[in-house]
Parts: structure tokens; C-alpha cells; sequence
């Protein structure tokens, strides 16, 4: 028997916070991950001074609005862009709502298919494996 819309978010909303966060946590990593890094050194015309990274370090965590504006900085590891995504889902409690954006004109671009990294989109991508997200962050 199938559940209705509303007995799902009834379920999820009795989920601890800890596994919410976990969720979160999770799934924003692997978005930072599939987030494509250009290497201007296969471009048939490299822009000079260009290094890729810039679309993974603008992923911005908030609480209850989106962030505006975008950095300039590259983050080719990840590193700042995770440390990030931590500090903001540890501040978050039951009724947040949790805010995943980037702020880069060419986002948009990137999530239907202008990289050959990322053909399938990155958020897209990560949304559709959800439950697998939730079962993870359940069994810690």
C-alpha cells in the first residue's frame, strides 16, 4: 500500500535531527563532488589566467533563506565548500529549512548538460538517489 504525500513528510518530519543533518550532509557532498572543475588545458581556446574550480566553491549553505551572490575564489578540492556544508547543517534544528545554492551565471548551464563532466546534471543527479541518502545517513 502506497502512503499518501502528506503520511510521508509526517514520517519524515519524526526523523531525529541527527539523521536529517546526515541526509543533508550527504547528499550536499556528493552535489560538491559532482560538481565538474574545468581544466582549461582540453579547451580548444584556453582563457588565459582561467582555473577551473570556481562553480564548486560557490555551493553556499544557509538556513531558512537562500544565499546571495557569488565568490570568486576556486575550490578545486572541495575542501572549503565542505567545511561549509558541515558548519551550516550543524546549526540547523527541526523546522529550518535547509538552503543548497549556487549563485554562478552559468549554473543553470552546468545542471542541463553543458559539461561533458557532468552530461546528466549534479543536483538533479543527486535528488534522484534520496532514499539512498536517508537510508545511509540512518544507519550511523
Amino acid at each position: 500500500m502506497s502512503k499518501t504525500f502528506t503520511a510521508a513528510i509526517k514520517d519524515f518530519s519524526n526523523i531525529p535531527e541527527e539523521k536529517v543533518r546526515g541526509t543533508l550532509i550527504g547528499m550536499g557532498s556528493a552535489i560538491i563532488k559532482a560538481s565538474p572543475v574545468a581544466d582549461p588545458s582540453t579547451w580548444k581556446t584556453p582563457v588565459k589566467g582561467y582555473v577551473g574550480g570556481r562553480f564548486r566553491a560557490n555551493w553556499q549553505f544557509s538556513i531558512d533563506a537562500p544565499a546571495a551572490g557569488a565568490s570568486q575564489g576556486p575550490d578545486r578540492s572541495a575542501s572549503n565548500s565542505n567545511t561549509q556544508l558541515l558548519a551550516s547543517a550543524g546549526k540547523m534544528v527541526a523546522g529550518n529549512t535547509f538552503y543548497m545554492t549556487n549563485n554562478v551565471p552559468y549554473a543553470l548551464a552546468l545542471e542541463y548538460g553543458w559539461s561533458k563532466q557532468a552530461p546528466q546534471g549534479i543536483v538533479r543527479t543527486i535528488l534522484s538517489q534520496y532514499k539512498f541518502f536517508i537510508e545511509e545517513a540512518a544507519k550511523k
